[in-house]
């Protein structure tokens, strides 16, 4: 033996990894659909407002209402466990549960 240590391995890249996950999802692209959305409603909402009419408030109040409401019911579908849980994130789109390759 000379006393040198032997040379350093060189790492490779893993081939095993599967990359099955979307650029939308992994990057949070996927969120900007519902941001526009949400962004056309508030200047809906702002233009009716500026008219004056009672009704005008009233469908900016139910709008608000609906809008509260579906943030609860996605909150309970994340957090609930068990079969309740799992019927609530079946309804989500995207909320379901992850399918694997070997089921």
């Amino acid at each position: 033996m000379s006393g040198q240590p032997p040379p350093p391995k060189l790492l490779g890249m893993q081939t095993d990894d599967k990359d099955d996950g979307s650029l939308m999802e992994a990057t949070g692209l996927g969120l900007l659909p519902g941001i526009a959305v949400a962004m056309g409603l508030i200047v809906v909402a702002m233009a009716a407002l500026f008219t004056g009419s009672m009704w005008a408030v009233a469908g900016v109040l139910v709008m608000i209402g609906l809008c509260m409401g579906a943030i609860v019911f996605i909150v309970l579908a994340v957090s609930t466990e068990g079969e309740r849980g799992r019927r609530l994130r079946a309804m989500v789109p995207g909320l379901g549960e992850p399918s694997s390759p070997d089921r």
